[in-house]
């Protein structure tokens, strides 16, 4: 991926700003993430946000347009400042044909994101509010953190509001347990980090 980003189309866009994804971009291209942290929402007829996916530095994303499953009604802003490769899906397609490895990798991607999204529903479905918020926090750490020594350190890009999307809970409930959390010293945070201890980390449960 790298190999090829060097001879395409790379864009920079600043935290808050929504990238290219309409409907006409999204069945046409494909986007590697360099740099940043970007999330992809839908919004409702009544235009409610729901945040569907984090993208962090190194995923691909669009990859479901190449089955004919992406929803095109799909909107990709950046959390952070971010430097997107942009990659024709004509031109990926030859490549994945090309490159036996290549089309692994990337049957590899999508079957971890549809895992995901199963993992998601059954989290939804069998476990409560706390469970739900305490084990997205973790996962975001893990994910999207760098290691600082005894600390996994991420930086706080989400608002509580929008981790209670992520985890079907309010806002109310994401700062009560958030702050329950860093009480007991499981982790830590301030406006501009969320740091977990590594040996927390090991025997989270």
């Amino acid at each position: 991926m790298k190999l090829m980003c060097s001879t395409m189309e790379m864009k920079h866009f600043n935290k808050g700003t929504e990238i290219e994804l309409e409907q006409k971009k999204i069945a046409s291209d494909v986007f590697f993430l360099k740099r940043g942290v970007v999330k992809i929402v839908h919004y409702t007829n009544e235009g409610e946000e729901v945040i569907k996916q984090l993208i962090k530095k190194g995923d691909v994303f669009g990859i479901m347009g190449l089955i004919d499953i992406e929803n095109n009604d799909d909107y990709t802003v950046a959390l952070d400042d971010s430097l997107v490769c942009v990659i024709s899906s004509s031109y990926f397609k030859k490549m994945m044909e090309e490159n036996p490895k290549l089309n692994n990798h990337i049957l590899k991607l999508v079957g971890i994101r549809i895992k995901k999204l199963e993992r998601n529903l059954s989290e939804l479905m069998y476990k409560d509010a706390r469970s739900r918020i305490e084990n997205f926090i973790k996962d975001y750490v893990v994910d999207f953190g760098t290691d600082k020594g005894d600390f996994i350190v991420a930086k706080n890009l989400l608002s509580n509001k929008e981790i209670g999307k992520l985890t079907s809970t309010s806002r109310q409930t994401v700062n009560k347990i958030m702050n329950n959390l860093k009480e007991n010293n499981k982790i830590d945070f301030d406006n501009n980090k969320i740091q977990i201890k590594r040996d927390v980390i090991q025997n989270w449960n």
